[in-house]
């Protein structure tokens, strides 16, 4: 028997060990995929929560109407949680002890603890007081059109209204790992469990669960991280391009990306909203949301295709000449560029694995800088937190949001705000990824709970 439970185990070779199906080999040998190392899932990270910061901090230009920041919206919001959760998919492990307590540490409670402090602070700022009263503003809304929190049952001034069923902002996320986590072990004891998940994922939307306890997220987002944990048990990541026509291929699938927000923004004027997969397919489709299945399928089948196209252009560390202390290197049949090499043998590349270069033994800056950015994605936890805090703050303390309430979104000026903006929320999101932010929040992210919990079973 296999570790799935009651499934049948793969057929072995003559030493028994499992065997892929012949489709994945196939896959393997036609596409070039294969393992990947952890320094390119960092960098991927890195991305990828730049454009979720990038993202919030640009979507009060885009509740007020602004067309170029909807296309923006469209063109990353197909893959970059998506890719996160195929990402955490890939790198988790089975949930031994010492892992189920960093379960809960990294993720219930940081939950628990932000979401407090979230709920308390945005109740104080943008739903009473000066912020309602003297200025005028609609109850709760902190820029406008756009509330983080339900003016009814999110208010916190008394303890009849504390509730943590309905993640604030953001936080949905940590709710959602946790309960992918605890499901995956069931979901691989399913036969066609990839089918029965997508299956599941698109029927949600009839439902009314909505966002309590981000339960409709979490379905939906299943078949990605199984996806993640199916490929990393069977070698078989999204390649990198390595050809030239390969890159091409990818640059040109990125450009189509682009052309297609472009289009949506402008010329359809689709709402951003069918990106979040948080709602009820009546609210988000409106009187076509008998179809909600299908557009669902689609936007699965959609997501797949960008974040293939986005992972080909992220390389593989040996493509950009990363040097590891103790390893041989090669020079390249007819390189240039002194200190380029060889990628070390499959067996190096895979001893080392989870391992980092270091920036010093670096001989180029594209190296450098590489494993500079892979630091920075090794901490998406706190920008991907602590960025929704520099938003309210920036919304409650400063102007550079008042032009959301006097302006149309239509106007250059709300144009030229918002690419401001985007340099700004780049800028936030580099400074949390820094090492003593880290060191300054750690105790609120990644909080010590061990006193919980029984010192002999921690030995374990």
């Amino acid at each position: 028997m296999s570790g799935y439970g009651s499934a049948p185990a793969p057929k072995g070779d003559d030493n028994g060990k499992p065997v892929d199906p012949k489709w994945v080999t196939t896959l393997r040998e036609y596409t070039g995929a294969g393992t990947t190392s952890s320094e390119r899932l960092d960098v991927a990270k890195f991305v990828f929560i730049m454009l979720v910061s990038s993202g919030h901090f640009l979507e009060p230009f885009y509740k007020i109407g602004n067309r170029g920041v909807g296309a923006y919206m469209h063109a990353i919001y197909g893959f970059h949680v998506p890719a996160f959760v195929l990402i955490s998919g890939y790198v988790s492990g089975d949930l031994n002890p010492k892992r189920r307590r960093a379960l809960i540490a990294g993720t219930l409670a940081p939950y628990v603890i932000m979401h407090i402090l979230f709920s308390l602070f945005y109740t104080r700022a943008f739903c009473e007081g000066e912020w309602t009263d003297e200025r005028g503003h609609p109850e709760c809304e902190f820029v406008n059109k756009w509330a983080l929190m339900d003016p009814v049952v999110g208010q916190w001034d008394g303890w009849d209204k504390w509730t943590f069923a309905y993640p604030f902002a953001q936080l949905w996320y940590l709710v959602s790992l946790f309960t992918k986590r605890l499901w995956r072990p069931f979901a691989l004891e399913m036969r066609w469990t990839l089918l029965f998940h997508v299956v599941l994922g698109v029927l949600v939307g009839y439902t009314t669960i909505g966002r309590f306890l981000s339960i409709h997220r979490s379905t939906v987002h299943m078949p990605y991280f199984l996806c993640g944990f199916l490929m990393r048990k069977h070698a078989c990541f999204f390649p990198s391009a390595k050809t030239p026509v390969a890159k091409a291929m990818a640059v040109a699938a990125l450009v189509f990306n682009v052309g297609c927000a472009l289009m949506a923004s402008y010329t359809y004027g689709m709402r951003v909203e069918v990106w979040f997969q948080s709602d009820p397919h009546d609210e988000v489709y409106g009187a076509r949301w008998a179809y909600g299945a299908l557009y669902q399928l689609c936007l699965y089948a959609w997501t797949f295709f960008t974040m293939m196209t986005v992972f080909a252009l992220i390389p593989e560390p040996e493509a950009v000449g990363i040097a590891y202390a103790g390893e041989e290197t090669l020079p390249l049949k007819g390189a240039d560029v002194e200190g380029q090499t060889k990628p070390p043998p499959a067996s190096k590349a895979n001893a080392r694995a989870g391992k980092y270069g270091k920036e010093r033994d670096q001989a180029t800056m594209a190296a450098k800088v590489y494993l500079r950015c892979a630091k920075w994605g090794a901490r998406t936890l706190y920008p991907f937190v602590m960025h929704i805090a520099v938003l309210l703050l920036v919304a409650r303390y400063t102007r550079w949001y008042d032009i959301t309430w006097t302006t149309d979104g239509k106007d250059a000026s709300v144009s030229v705000k918002a690419a401001w903006t985007l340099l700004m929320a780049y800028t936030f999101t580099i400074v949390l990824s820094l090492k003593p932010v880290v060191g300054l929040f750690k105790w609120l992210l990644e909080p010590n709970i061990s006193p919980l919990f029984n010192p002999e079973l921690q030995k374990l």
